[in-house]
């Protein structure tokens, strides 16, 4: 049995902020009416990540499914969110579970899943413009219709221009999104199925440059910084351009901050759904993509007060620079790539089996080359960039990466759901995938240290590796119900899942280790449905081994090296693999206490930490450090999240509420620093001014929530927090309160 319900997925990226979907009655209450978990406070263009308990940055979830197929073939780097958006031209928007996704691409999380409108019997349009507070304007748009004998159509724009609640100079818009889509479909005439042909372009260009400074108190709160306004003043000099050193050929380069960081893609979808008769269906999805990434990324190195009489930092002009100066890295990006994602899945029904039996066959080439560079600049509002030993960028390419490779993945799977009798059901599926890697690195490999990263280093002087390998990996789940009574019921499930190694993995001057990254979850508790209430209370444990990623540390040098002083603060990026484990309670509840009301409540406790994080990095002046984290908590993970979400529906009314609580995170891997918990909060009014015609008002961060967050490399190993009190430091927030006014039509 089947039942409608509903998610706030696109609230504030279309005026419409509810897109149905399809869900189970025994689905989480976080599934139905009125959830919000995809809402994102830190950023308008993409959708919140949820974490199980682990890092959401692995750097092969794909986040995002479209027509049962990634949108990218994994995160890096063409990253799924730039290539996506589930307003008009999207039919339905829900949630993939994360027994499906492990099933279907090995992972246990959980994705956004949507699938296209792809045509309509009878002509229909939609149209949506919204204006916010801060000058953002958007316009997204869809129309569909018969062609003949079957052949129908559905055309579909998104237009974004964000010039960002900071206001940048250089670029004037922080996001602009160019997004245009076309499909043809066919319904067959029997009625025993449809196909389609989806093509899309995307021009994005975007900068993450969301940082700025406040004053670290000490005490898990923040404060202004001078008159800096965190989330409304821009942190980013006048920057137009910034030189760099061409990983591969030592060439001097200069790229456009306005126009470099743009990603242009291409894809090509075609999907098969078929009746083949005799309880068997056919569903097959075969995507094409192609495109370029440029990218200039700045991460934030840390806050350093100098002198003038010993510093060697000068404004443009040669004076001497005497204050608070921000270190910055950038990673300037030259990226190319093709992907070829396929799935042919067969459903079969007999007596009390529902059996999925599918394969995989997916295809990915990438030629990457990140070339990296240093800048400092002043603390304050439109910081004047400055120059060290004369020279505005430098420290190239100690953080530099290559690696151009193609993988080849191929896998089955298959899954039952044997409905045992009346009260008991019991799914299970398993995934078996061969994975070839195949390609070029600039790696370390045996003895060899001649692609050992230092400033100046690039290809001239290090030398091409190569990798050649294959991976099996695999993923197993059992999900079990029993009813025990028509209202009370019982669920228990487990993931398993094992995964290697990708060409990303490369990037970096060390090899990277062969032992897998084993994942296991497993849930069990009780749920209670009623007419008026959708309740489900669970204990949640989750575990991964041998994550690998690559980090930045900072090091104050002790001796002079490569013409850099005594106290230069160097950022080196390491590869670092260890392991996490989390283990909590969740409470999800849905009420519908009178007609047109609905409260969805979910409060999550657990306890994320770091296990085997151990690793001893050298940096340039030759000295060697330790670092031990383990049984430590997890950096920038909350132990505890409070969600409630009351909404209110007359004929022509539809008021909504989100507000959402986290709690503290660790700054710092020792846990001696932390940050007090926040409050996200979201609001919005939907009223109909005819049936065709919809007026809006959504509300962000109304509570005025700043947000801070970020790292203190220079604290990974200090335990005694007291040199950290009122502490200037920069970093992260949050979209400042913001008001977005739309209107949408249909026609």
């Amino acid at each position: 049995m089947k039942r409608k319900s509903t998610i706030i997925i696109v609230s504030l990226l279309t005026c419409t902020p509810i897109a149905a979907q399809q869900q189970g009655e025994d689905s989480l209450a976080t599934e139905n009416q009125n959830s919000a978990i995809f809402l994102n406070a830190a950023s308008d263009g993409k959708p919140r990540e949820i974490s199980l308990g682990l890092p959401t940055n692995n750097n092969s979830a794909v986040t995002i499914f479209e027509d049962g197929l990634p949108v990218s073939y994994y995160i890096y780097q063409f990253f799924p969110f730039k290539s996506w958006h589930g307003g008009a031209s999207a039919e339905r928007t829900t949630t993939m579970q994360p027994l499906e996704a492990a099933m279907r691409y090995g992972e246990i999380n959980s994705y956004v899943n949507s699938f296209n409108r792809i045509g309509s019997a009878r002509f229909r349009g939609s149209a949506a413009y919204t204006v916010g507070s801060h000058g953002q304007q958007k316009f997204d748009v869809n129309i569909s219709g018969p062609i003949a004998n079957g052949w129908r159509y559905s055309l579909s724009t998104f237009q974004n221009f964000d010039p960002g609640s900071n206001h940048t100079v250089c670029p004037e818009l922080k996001d602009r999104h160019q997004f245009y889509k076309g499909v043809i479909s066919r319904q067959f005439s029997d009625g025993r199925g449809q196909m389609a042909l989806v093509y899309q372009h995307v021009n994005y260009r975007t900068m993450q440059e969301n940082y700025g400074p406040f004053i670290f108190v000490g005490d898990g709160s923040v404060e202004q910084f001078g008159d800096f306004r965190l989330g409304k003043d821009s942190y980013w000099p006048e920057l137009a351009s910034y030189s760099y050193m061409d990983f591969k050929t030592a060439e001097m380069k200069s790229a456009s901050i306005d126009d470099g960081n743009r990603d242009v893609t291409h894809h090509a979808t075609f999907t098969l759904d078929y009746d083949l008769g005799n309880d068997m269906h056919l569903n097959f999805r075969s995507r094409m993509k192609t495109g370029t990434s440029e990218r200039g990324a700045s991460t934030l190195g840390g806050i350093e007060h100098v002198d003038a009489t010993s510093s060697a930092y000068t404004y443009a002009d040669g004076t001497a620079f005497s204050g608070d100066l921000q270190r910055r890295s950038l990673l300037n990006y030259d990226v190319t790539g093709t992907a070829l994602m396929t799935n042919a899945e067969i459903q079969y029904k007999k007596h009390r089996h529902s059996l999925r039996i599918g394969i995989d066959y997916d295809y990915d080439y990438q030629n990457v080359t990140v070339s990296s560079i240093n800048f400092s600049h002043e603390v304050k509002i439109r910081p004047d960039i400055l120059l060290f030993k004369g020279d505005k960028f430098y420290n190239f390419n100690t953080s530099g990466e290559f690696y151009k490779g193609r993988e080849n993945k191929l896998a089955a799977y298959a899954m039952d759901e044997w409905n045992i009798g009346r009260r008991t059901s019991l799914i299970g599926f398993i995934r078996l995938e061969h994975n070839h890697l195949h390609g070029q690195s600039a790696n370390n490999q045996g003895d060899d240290t001649s692609n050992t990263r230092y400033p100046g280093f690039n290809l001239t002087k290090g030398r091409i590796t190569t990798f050649n390998e294959h991976f099996l990996n695999g993923a197993v789940g059992l999900n079990f119900t029993h009813r025990i009574t028509p209202h009370l019921s019982f669920k228990a499930e487990a993931i398993a899942t094992r995964t290697n190694r990708n060409t990303f993995s490369y990037g970096g001057f060390i090899d990277p280790p062969t032992t897998p990254t084993d994942t296991k979850f497993a849930q069990a508790g009780l749920s209670y449905v009623n007419s008026w209430l959708n309740i489900v209370s669970q204990l949640v444990g989750i575990s991964q081994s041998n994550i690998n990623s690559r980090t930045a540390f900072q090091h104050a040098l002790q001796h002079e090296t490569a013409g850099y002083p005594i106290g230069y603060i160097e950022s080196k990026m390491q590869p670092v693999n260890y392991g996490i484990e989390s283990f909590g309670w969740t409470t999800d509840a849905m009420l519908t206490p009178v007609k047109g009301l609905t409260l969805h409540m979910q409060l999550t406790l657990r306890n994320p930490q770091y296990r085997h994080y151990g690793f001893t990095p050298t940096f340039s002046d030759g000295v060697t450090e330790t670092y031990d984290f383990s049984g430590n908590n997890v950096t920038n993970l909350h132990k505890a999240e409070f969600t409630i979400e009351p909404s209110y529906t007359t004929n022509r009314w539809r008021l909504w509420l989100t507000a959402r609580y986290i709690s503290k995170q660790y700054i710092n891997k020792t846990n001696s620093l932390y940050y007090d918990g926040r409050w996200e909060t979201f609001a919005g009014m939907d009223y109909h001014l005819t049936p065709r015609c919809r007026l809006s008002l959504n509300l962000i961060n109304w509570l005025g929530q700043k947000g801070a967050s970020g790292s203190i490399a220079s604290a990974d190993l200090v335990e005694d927090a007291s040199a950290y009190t009122n502490y200037l430091m920069a970093g992260t927030f949050i979209r400042p309160f913001t008001m977005e006014f739309g209107v949408s039509l249909d026609f």
